[in-house]
């Protein structure tokens, strides 16, 4: 998911011609600022925050709003497939979007699962005091 959120912003730092002279220029006046935090927070630190959260905190929630994002993510991507031919630039979001979906549906595993539900810390939790009970 890391590596999707850096390509996701060298693209649009490449590609974007409006986002790469917002980056590129001297003087921001105060709009410009103001779209760049706006895409910074949207598109990049957002996303970067929430899988964090379910990386690191297991946080359902989290979860479920990245899911969210990426399943929206991808209907655009898919409904810009239908409208264009699937060529040059459009291969990358594309797989982008295939890496998201592999990314997502791990999440869904029964070992994911139990980790979510931190049922390993449970078990140990459980085992230790069964055997600190005995000694």
């Amino acid at each position: 998911m890391f590596g999707v959120l850096l390509h996701r912003a060298i693209r649009a730092y490449l590609y974007d011609p409006e986002i790469r002279q917002i980056a590129t220029d001297h003087v921001l006046n105060l709009v410009k600022f103001e779209v760049l935090v706006a895409f910074l927070l949207a598109f990049l630190i957002f996303p970067l925050t929430l899988t964090l959260l379910v990386s690191r905190r297991c946080s359902k929630i989290a979860m479920w709003v990245s899911i969210a994002m990426a399943a929206y993510g991808i209907w655009l991507v898919v409904s810009g497939i239908v409208h264009e031919p699937l060529l040059g630039s459009n291969i990358i979001p594309a797989l982008q979007c295939v890496g998201q979906a592999v990314a997502y549906g791990l999440l869904f595993t029964p070992s994911a699962r139990r980790w979510m539900n931190r049922e390993d810390e449970k078990e140990r939790e459980a085992s230790g005091a069964r055997t600190h009970h005995f000694t």
